[in-house]
């Protein structure tokens, strides 16, 4: 072959090659997937049947944070009056439009949340249709551009988000529900996100329009309501409700504040100057913005694998807002399928350092004991102002409460009692991020969550484990009490019975009885299980069993957990 041949070849290769180049470059390319959110909340409804709220304005901020940090650009907020029936379904409608396959998008909405008799009873929904009141809604002129009901929502999910397109929607509201043990009014703080307190069933909403937009993806919709296109279907009013039960959306993972039963509720958070919250969405935040006991990863991912999973995210709320709340609320997560193990968003939030911990705020009712709190080293900051206290002190009567409204420890006349029981709740505070009960939960009976169990009472502790089995890895358990004034008492294992605290088969743990004795108040039963025995931390808590020292406890319960194992608090209220 003559070299001028070659160079043809040569030249006519680079051109074929070039020309393939182009043609990858400029070939449509797979679209990575997007975190779009639409953000609502509403906190002044100048209305005289509910109060306004504080919390709400400050989880708005909050939650555009979190989904900004995973990557979210296409965000709308929308705040008070802005909020309406048609504006929260045109946004929703645009998010469909604008939204791809494998897409994300979080539907979020903080206030108050209410019940009202259902125009159409008898399906799985039940006899009560949950809404939410908007600004200047009004239970005698009611106009529908001022509530929303869930159906509504349903209805505009199922038409106008397409099934390959994941929804994250969260909802910190509630809908009823009791307190399940008597407070202190002069030091609870927590403001419940209820609208209604009356007779649910004497409430009714008027007929609502049906959907203003057609569907997004063929045969979208028909299922759960009218598909009427143009200014026909928006000029009809009537119920959007149909006599049949709504199938589970595929593509929707639902977070609600609190359980059916419950309130959900709102109040200052355990930081330093921190505004109100809605303890379900604070804990949300916390979840995917703070390190996790590794340092690793966030608090959320239980498992350390680098993603958040529904699962996951459902485990670490429930155990976070029972522990805020003294085991009054409990967020409810559903999901369908596999969904629960589908990774959360599309990108991984960067973990921030460790916050600095600030010390909680004390308040001493009783002035002669006032200069005697005073101290470079006591672990608590004084305030002014009793509704500005975490913990009120009345000397006089030995008595410490809580924020929550608890009499968390009685016979506390001195200074080192004082410190004993700020220093336990310190601990515990230190601890509850660490919580992991997607293997392990501790339950305290026999009694309800919450109830108050008196002097010589029994209290069993049961162990309860998953995904154990008689294959599984041995587990091994280690459970104490911190008691009301921090002290140290030692459950398991205690006796030869108990041996190395090895779980049996299936994670069997023999049923731990004890009976109320003194101290009095409020008691933390903690339970770590781990893949080996806990030799170093199992040698501290015998070494200060029985004394004050709480504050021991967290620094090697933190670096035994780094390596992966269940965790979890449990609650007792104690009282003469």
């Amino acid at each position: 072959m003559k070299r001028g041949a070659l160079a043809h070849e040569i030249a006519h290769a680079v051109v074929r090659a070039t020309l393939a180049l182009m043609a990858m470059v400029c070939a449509p390319q797979p679209a990575l997937a997007e975190t779009r959110a639409l953000l609502a909340g509403v906190w002044t409804f100048n209305s005289p049947m509910f109060p306004n709220l504080k919390g709400p304005e400050n989880d708005l901020a909050a939650m555009e944070a979190v989904v900004r940090g995973e990557g979210a650009r296409d965000v709308t907020v929308l705040r008070n009056a802005e909020v309406t029936r048609t504006s929260v379904e045109t946004a929703l409608h645009a998010l469909g439009l604008r939204s791809r396959p494998g897409d994300w998008i979080v539907f979020y909405y903080s206030g108050h949340g209410a019940e009202a008799d259902a125009a159409i009873k008898g399906t799985a929904d039940g006899d009560f249709d949950q809404f939410i009141p908007l600004a200047g809604f009004d239970e005698d002129r009611q106009d529908t551009e001022k509530f929303i009901v869930d159906k509504d929502f349903y209805t505009w999910m199922a038409r106008y988000v397409p099934p390959d397109v994941h929804i994250l929607m969260i909802a910190d509201t509630c809908h009823s529900g009791t307190l399940n043990r008597s407070i202190d009014p002069a030091s609870f703080r927590f403001v419940a996100r209820t609208a209604f307190r009356g007779d649910r069933g004497q409430f009714v909403l008027i007929p609502r329009p049906g959907p203003r937009f057609p569907a997004v993806t063929a045969g979208a919709g028909e299922a759960v309501g009218a598909a009427g296109n143009g200014a026909a279907a928006r000029a009809v009013a009537r119920p959007v409700a149909r006599p049949v039960d709504r199938p589970d959306l595929a593509n929707l993972v639902y977070i609600g504040g609190a359980q059916d039963d419950q309130l959900a509720l709102e109040a200052a958070m355990p930081v330093g100057g921190a505004p109100a919250r809605g303890v379900m969405t604070w804990s949300l935040e916390q979840g995917l913005t703070t390190p996790g006991a590794n340092g690793a990863g966030l608090a959320a991912d239980l498992n350390h694998d680098g993603r958040i999973t529904p699962s996951e995210l459902g485990i670490y709320l429930g155990s976070q807002v029972r522990a805020l709340t003294g085991q009054r609320q409990e967020p409810r997560i559903t999901y369908t399928g596999a969904s629960g193990d589908l990774p959360l968003f599309g990108n991984g939030v960067p973990v921030p350092p460790p916050a600095r911990q600030v010390l909680p705020g004390l308040f001493v009712l009783n002035g002669g004991a006032v200069q005697a709190i005073h101290g470079a080293d006591v672990p608590w900051q004084e305030v002014g102002h009793r509704e500005d206290a975490d913990f009120i002190w009345d000397s006089t009567k030995g008595k410490v409460f809580h924020r929550s409204g608890d009499v968390v420890a009685e016979g506390v006349t001195t200074v080192a009692g004082l410190r004993g029981v700020i220093e336990k709740w310190n601990t515990v505070e230190a601890l509850r991020p660490l919580m992991n009960e997607s293997t392990v939960r501790i339950e305290v009976g026999p009694r309800p969550n919450g109830v108050r169990y008196a002097q010589g009472a029994k209290v069993a502790i049961d162990l309860r484990t998953t995904g154990g089995g008689a294959n599984a890895a041995p587990g091994y358990a280690t459970i104490f009490n911190i008691a009301s004034d921090g002290t140290i008492q030692r459950l398991f294992p205690l006796t030869d019975e108990d041996g190395d605290g090895q779980l049996g088969p299936g994670g069997k743990l023999p049923l731990v009885e004890n009976r109320v004795v003194a101290p009095y108040g409020t008691d933390h039963v903690v339970a770590v299980v781990v893949a080996k025995p806990p030799v170093a931390l199992r040698a501290l808590l015998r070494s200060i069993d029985g004394q004050r020292l709480a504050v021991r406890v967290a620094g090697p319960i933190k670096d035994l957990l780094a390596s992966g194992g269940g965790f979890s608090i449990g609650e007792i209220y104690t009282g003469q």
